[in-house]
This record gives structure tokens, sequence and C-alpha cells, in this order.
């Protein structure tokens, strides 16, 4: 992006958006049920019954996911006590070091975009599916950050820097299978094995690097199955089979939960993407990439995952929260050909904006039936006035460099997402707080 560069200490604003979206998330909401409160009970389980090998809900075994994130939850109560700020900071935590993992892969990707790094933060942040589960307290950033640390070794290697960065690779694996289980491997492995598609070196023994995959695939099994051995003798023969083989295959032939269409996934990339999808300079530069090795590698690692996680029958949203960073790659890659003077179209964002405003005005008017009816209720009826505003502003902001308005788009919605949270925290801890739920068992207990 010459001409364009950002002055100043850059780092310094996107570290205080981050800090302001996940602090007001503290603030603002009580952990959301299921998977929040789900997730937090089977840690404090384990806190409380000091049985750190087999995780436990409700005194039965918990076999849906891997003990790494109910471990480094206890290692903050070890650290600070038993609280909840640090339990539902420990994931989002994640997602700050998987921002700036993502900035070190582009720079080793693009070595002369100078600005390459410094754009990526805004990038991500400024994407409102990345920014609203960055805040959870979810399996995904702990997911995102090992698959990326995959990635940035596998470029490593690529380069001949030694067995160094193979270390790496198998440590990511390993720790990724103890975040979520095998899925990971659905990230990490297809820009792995189409290395020889997207190296720029000649000198490359493919022989040699398909052997050292082998040998930090093993390793990174060996690593999860250091913990999965002992647990499955410990949790008896339905929690081996579970954690061993019954939750993978299951999930993949036919989910337990979340079935969808193979085409399901496709429908929500506009929401997942948002807003940079609607952003001109992202379709104009999209057609001006070249399909250098840089760009066949961010490819490599988007469209085969995408594709078998399109064919696994559970889907979540959330689950293609791995491939956002490298999406993002592409768009910065995209941005940074793009003339200044297209940069400053904002108007089909500011429309979404506008939309999303004019429905969330009209729902509390709409005669609905049902539970998610009732649950209009608790919305402030003048909360559609806040996307209004925010399309206000990207309609009337003013041109700049791709760089500046990156910048702009992000620190617009990142404090779109702060004012919705505080507005919507009375509802929320109305709906959702367990504090008068935790009194009345307390007093069971003690009676």
């Amino acid at each position: 992006m010459p001409g364009s560069r950002l002055k100043g200490p850059v780092w310094a604003w996107w570290v205080l958006l981050w800090c302001g979206l996940v602090g007001t998330s503290l603030y603002a909401r009580p952990p959301l049920p299921v998977d929040e409160t789900r997730y937090l009970s089977v840690a404090w389980e384990m806190w409380q019954g000091n049985q750190f090998l087999v995780p436990h809900i409700n005194g039965v075994a918990y076999s849906h996911k891997p003990p790494l994130l109910f471990w480094l939850i206890q290692f903050g109560w070890w650290l600070f006590g038993v609280n909840a700020w640090s339990a539902r900071l420990t994931a989002p935590l994640f997602g700050l070091g998987s921002i700036l993992l993502t900035g070190l892969v582009g720079r080793t990707l693009w070595p002369e975009d100078r600005d390459m790094a410094r754009i990526l933060p805004f990038l991500l942040l400024g994407m409102v599916a990345w920014s609203i589960y960055g805040t959870t307290a979810l399996f995904d950033m702990p997911v995102v950050f090992f698959c990326l640390m995959a990635c940035l070794g596998l470029l490593q290697a690529e380069r001949g820097q030694g067995m160094g960065p193979w270390l790496l690779v198998g440590f990511a694996v390993g720790s990724g299978l103890l975040t979520k289980g095998p899925v990971v491997l659905l990230y990490i492995l297809p820009p792995a094995l189409l290395a020889p598609w997207w190296s720029s070196r000649s000198t490359v023994s493919w022989h040699r690097w398909y052997v050292s995959l082998l040998l930090v695939l093993a390793g990174g099994i060996i690593l999860a199955l250091a913990w999965a051995l002992p647990a499955a003798k410990a949790g008896g023969p339905e929690y081996a089979h579970a954690i061993l083989l019954g939750q993978t295959a299951g999930r993949v032939i036919r989910s337990f939960a979340h079935e969808r269409p193979f085409f399901w996934y496709a429908l929500w990339l506009p929401l997942l993407f948002f807003p940079w999808i609607f952003w001109g300079p992202v379709w104009h530069g999209g057609r001006r990439l070249q399909l250098d090795p840089a760009v066949r590698f961010c490819l490599s690692a988007l469209l085969p995952s995408f594709f078998l996680l399109s064919a696994i029958s559970g889907k979540q949203v959330h689950y293609l929260l791995p491939l956002l960073p490298v999406t993002v790659l592409l768009i910065a890659r995209a941005a940074g050909t793009v003339p200044g003077a297209i940069s400053s179209d904002l108007k089909p964002v500011a429309a979404v904006f506008f939309a999303a405003g004019i429905v969330l005005l009209a729902l509390p008017h709409l005669r609905l039936h049902g539970g998610d009816a009732d649950m209009l209720a608790f919305l402030p009826p003048w909360l559609g006035g806040i996307p209004l505003l925010a399309g206000l502003a990207f309609f009337r902001l003013a041109p700049g460099s791709i760089p500046l308005l990156i910048t702009r788009v992000a620190s617009i919605n990142v404090l779109l997402l702060i004012i919705v949270q505080l507005a919507m925290s009375p509802s929320l801890y109305l709906l959702y707080d367990q504090t008068e739920i935790g009194v009345i068992l307390r007093k069971a207990e003690e009676s």
C-alpha cells in the first residue's frame, strides 16, 4: 500500500478498541446460555471436585469437549481466586493473541507491505462476527489461535528455518486437539498438504516435508493422547468411547445436534464477512489479485476447510471463525491494490445498517407469536436508532486512504457493539442472571 502508510502508534488504538469491547462485554452482560453457562459450569465442577482429568457436568462425565480451556480457567482461578471475570476473559485473550498472530502471518507472506500488519487488527475487529464471538467464553478463539500458530510454523518451515517451525506446528496440533478435538485438523491439514502448490521455493524436498508433517502430527496426537488415554480409563467405557471415537464419528456422519444442509454456511457468509463484503475495494481489488504464492497459501487454508466443514452434518456459524484471519489477509491484499478514489464508497455498508435499524424499530409493533416473540418485549424500543446512527456515520464518512478508512470503519463498528451491549444490559441481566438461582441453591445445600 505505497503512499498510504499509517502514522503513529496504531497498535495502541486497536488494543484500546479491543479492551473497550471485551471490558464492556464483561460488565454489560452475564454469561449467556446455553454454551457459555455450560462451559463455565464444567470448569466450576472440575474446580469444586478437584477433578482435573475428566470434566464433569451435574456429576456426569462431560465428553463433548477436551479439557484445555477448562484447565486454563482453573489456572486463572489459581492465580486470582475463583471469580467470573478471569474465567470469561480466558477465551477472549486467545482472540487478542490471534490478532497478533494474524499480523505475523501477514508480515511473513508480504514482508514488503509495511501497512499490512498494521491494518489487519482493524480488519478483524471491524468484522462484527469476530468482535461478537471474540468476547465469549467459547472454544473457537483458542482454536483460531492454534490454527494460526500452525500456519505460521508451516510458512517458516517452507522457508527452511530448521526444525523449530515444525515443533511449533506439532505443539499447535496437540494443543488444538486438547481444545476441541480432531476438528482442528480440518483447518491445519489443507495448507500443509497443499504446500507444493503454494510454495515459492524450488529447493524444498517434498519427501522430507511430508515425513516431517507425519512426525509432527504424530507428536501432536501423542500430546493429546497423554490426556485422553488416562481420562478414558478413569471415565469408564462409555466416556472412553465418546472421547476416542463416538463424538467425532457421530458429528461427521450424522450430527447429534445442529444438523444443517451442505449449503447452510454459504447463506451466512454475507453476515460473517460483514462489513467488508459490502465494501467496494474488496471486490475491485479482488479482481486485481494475482495468484502468487502468498495468495495461494491463503486459498489453500480457506477453500478446502470451508468445503470440508460444509460436508460435515453438524454446523454452527462460529465453526467458521478459524477461517476469518486468512480471509482478512486476502481482503487486506485486495484492498491494497485499489486506488484511494474508490475507497470512500461505503454506501452499501450504510444501507445495511439503515435496514437493520428499520427492522429493529418495526419489530415491537409486529404481531408475532411464540417464544421468540415474547423475547422482543425485552428489547429497548429505541434500539434500532443505534444502527441508524451508525449507517449515517458510514454514509457521511469523509474520503481517505484505504488504511485510514479501515481504521475508521473498525472504530465505528466496535463503538456500535459497545453501545448495543450497554443498551441491552438491563434486559440481559433480567433474562439470564443466575445470581438468584445460585443463592437459592446455596441455601438448599446449607440446610
